[in-house]
Protein backbone atom coordinates (compact mmCIF):
# COMPACT_ATOMS: atom_id res chain seq x y z
CA UNK A 1 0.00 0.00 0.00
CA UNK A 2 1.37 3.42 -0.78
CA UNK A 3 2.16 5.68 2.11
CA UNK A 4 -1.55 7.41 2.40
CA UNK A 5 -0.94 9.45 5.87
CA UNK A 6 -0.35 12.46 4.23
CA UNK A 7 -3.36 12.16 1.88
CA UNK A 8 -6.62 14.44 2.79
CA UNK A 9 -10.17 13.18 2.62
CA UNK A 10 -12.78 14.99 2.51
CA UNK A 11 -16.61 14.39 1.70
CA UNK A 12 -17.53 13.66 -1.67
CA UNK A 13 -19.47 16.70 -3.28
CA UNK A 14 -22.32 13.95 -4.17
CA UNK A 15 -23.60 13.60 -0.22
CA UNK A 16 -25.29 14.42 2.02
CA UNK A 17 -24.83 13.81 5.81
CA UNK A 18 -25.77 14.30 9.21
CA UNK A 19 -24.61 13.00 12.35
CA UNK A 20 -27.32 12.34 15.43
CA UNK A 21 -26.13 10.67 18.75
CA UNK A 22 -22.74 10.25 17.45
CA UNK A 23 -23.88 7.99 14.61
CA UNK A 24 -23.63 9.47 10.68
CA UNK A 25 -25.74 9.03 8.01
CA UNK A 26 -24.60 9.51 4.48
CA UNK A 27 -26.96 10.08 1.69
CA UNK A 28 -26.22 9.75 -1.55
CA UNK A 29 -29.16 11.24 -3.78
CA UNK A 30 -28.24 10.13 -7.12
CA UNK A 31 -28.49 6.37 -6.16
CA UNK A 32 -31.15 6.96 -3.47
CA UNK A 33 -28.90 5.37 -0.82
CA UNK A 34 -28.74 6.27 2.78
CA UNK A 35 -25.66 4.29 5.11
CA UNK A 36 -25.30 4.87 8.56
CA UNK A 37 -22.26 4.58 10.35
CA UNK A 38 -21.05 3.22 13.58
CA UNK A 39 -19.58 5.42 16.30
CA UNK A 40 -15.62 5.03 15.39
CA UNK A 41 -16.53 5.15 11.47
CA UNK A 42 -18.72 7.91 12.45
CA UNK A 43 -15.86 9.64 13.72
CA UNK A 44 -13.45 9.49 10.43
CA UNK A 45 -16.34 10.84 8.87
CA UNK A 46 -16.45 13.65 10.63
CA UNK A 47 -12.61 14.24 10.72
CA UNK A 48 -12.69 13.36 7.37
CA UNK A 49 -13.29 17.44 6.29
CA UNK A 50 -11.23 18.45 3.75
CA UNK A 51 -8.42 19.66 6.41
CA UNK A 52 -7.21 17.18 8.49
CA UNK A 53 -4.71 14.18 6.82
CA UNK A 54 -5.21 10.47 7.47
CA UNK A 55 -2.17 10.90 10.01
CA UNK A 56 -4.30 13.26 12.13
CA UNK A 57 -7.23 11.72 11.90
CA UNK A 58 -5.40 8.85 13.47
CA UNK A 59 -3.98 10.82 16.08
CA UNK A 60 -7.55 11.86 16.91
CA UNK A 61 -8.67 8.44 17.21
CA UNK A 62 -6.01 7.26 19.21
CA UNK A 63 -6.78 10.03 21.86
CA UNK A 64 -10.55 9.38 21.74
CA UNK A 65 -10.92 5.19 21.60
CA UNK A 66 -9.18 2.84 23.37
CA UNK A 67 -6.51 2.36 19.93
CA UNK A 68 -3.14 2.60 19.56
CA UNK A 69 -1.43 4.73 16.75
CA UNK A 70 -0.25 1.83 14.40
CA UNK A 71 -4.13 0.12 14.84
CA UNK A 72 -5.51 3.70 13.98
CA UNK A 73 -3.41 4.36 11.04
CA UNK A 74 -4.23 1.44 9.18
CA UNK A 75 -8.08 1.12 10.23
CA UNK A 76 -8.01 5.16 9.41
CA UNK A 77 -6.54 4.25 5.42
CA UNK A 78 -8.46 1.09 5.37
CA UNK A 79 -12.21 2.39 6.21
CA UNK A 80 -10.91 6.03 4.12
CA UNK A 81 -10.26 3.87 0.94
CA UNK A 82 -13.55 1.52 1.31
CA UNK A 83 -15.49 5.11 1.45
CA UNK A 84 -13.45 6.55 -2.01
CA UNK A 85 -14.53 3.16 -3.16
CA UNK A 86 -18.25 3.59 -2.65
CA UNK A 87 -17.75 7.27 -4.06
CA UNK A 88 -18.23 9.29 -0.32
CA UNK A 89 -14.92 10.68 0.00
CA UNK A 90 -12.33 11.77 -2.15
CA UNK A 91 -8.66 13.20 -1.89
CA UNK A 92 -8.78 16.92 -1.15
Amino acid sequence: MNDLSQHVPIHHPRTASRVFSGEAVIITPAENMVRMLNPVGSRIWELADGTRTLEEIAAALTAEFEIDLPQARASVAAFVEELIGKGLLAWA
